[in-house]
């Protein structure tokens, strides 16, 4: 007669599905072009299209009339003028990618560079920011978005706010995620802040990697000293004695 024990009295699985697996998350991959300020050199962002803007929605209004047409590349926006108090766009120097800010009259200002990316849609990514020692109070902002025709829909938005000067005593990395809604999704990085004097935040690199999970058997030490996989009975049988 056959045995129909689930598991040998060696712990050796007999049928199918018993083995309990543990899931394991990495990050791969990298799916920035020119993440590393250091890297990018000369003329670094300065060579990179700029946009001046000041439109209801400034970051929006870039991708819309600055298109981002070529993947893996840099492109600049900031605002110029009233309802937003003037700045300039975004430059990258001494290793660093460097964004501008000031609030004058109550006026808000935003700098910002955003890139086409290519990606695996319906696949998880996570953007990994390390700021610059010395950078100045503000907000930090990372979105997502998708093309929508002729316009661009917000996919997701994350943000660190420092109320002081970047220190050792600061976060230096953000982090945030996003799943990708097409092969093409536009990611956009921009500063802010309430300083009524000329301000600066940057950031030494980014990066984008992509969410990888893997599943590996559980294992375990019995009285013996010997490694063996923890496996689960699906029925109230008992393990064999032969």
């Amino acid at each position: 007669m056959a045995d129909k024990k689930e598991i040998s009295s060696r712990g050796i699985a007999q049928q199918s599905g018993l083995d309990v697996f543990s899931s394991i998350t990495t990050y791969n991959g990298e799916y920035i072009n020119w993440g590393n300020a250091l890297d990018y050199g000369n003329p670094g962002l300065s060579g990179d299209k700029d946009y001046a803007t000041t439109a209801a929605d400034p970051h929006t209004d870039a991708l819309i009339n600055s298109p981002a047409s070529d993947i893996g590349r840099y492109y600049r926006y900031h605002t110029s003028g009233s309802p937003y108090t003037a700045v300039s766009a975004p430059t990258s120097g001494t290793n660093v990618f460097v964004f501008n800010g000031q609030k004058t009259g109550g006026l808000p200002s935003y700098s910002g560079i955003y890139q086409k990316l290519s990606l695996i849609k319906g696949n998880e990514y996570q953007v990994e920011i390390r700021t610059y020692m010395g950078s100045e109070a503000g907000a930090f902002y990372i979105k997502t978005y998708r093309p929508n025709g002729s316009e661009f829909t917000e996919t997701s938005s994350n943000f660190v706010t420092y109320t002081s000067d970047v220190s050792n005593t600061s976060t230096g990395i953000i982090t945030s995620t996003f799943t990708a809604e097409t092969a093409n999704d536009i990611i956009q990085f921009y500063y802010t802040t309430d300083e009524t004097s000329s301000s600066s935040f940057s950031i030494t690199n980014i990066s984008i990697k992509e969410k990888q999970e893997y599943l590996v058997p559980i294992y375990a030490t019995d009285k013996f000293g010997n490694d063996h996989k923890v496996l689960r009975r699906t029925t109230n049988q008992t393990v064999s004695n032969d």
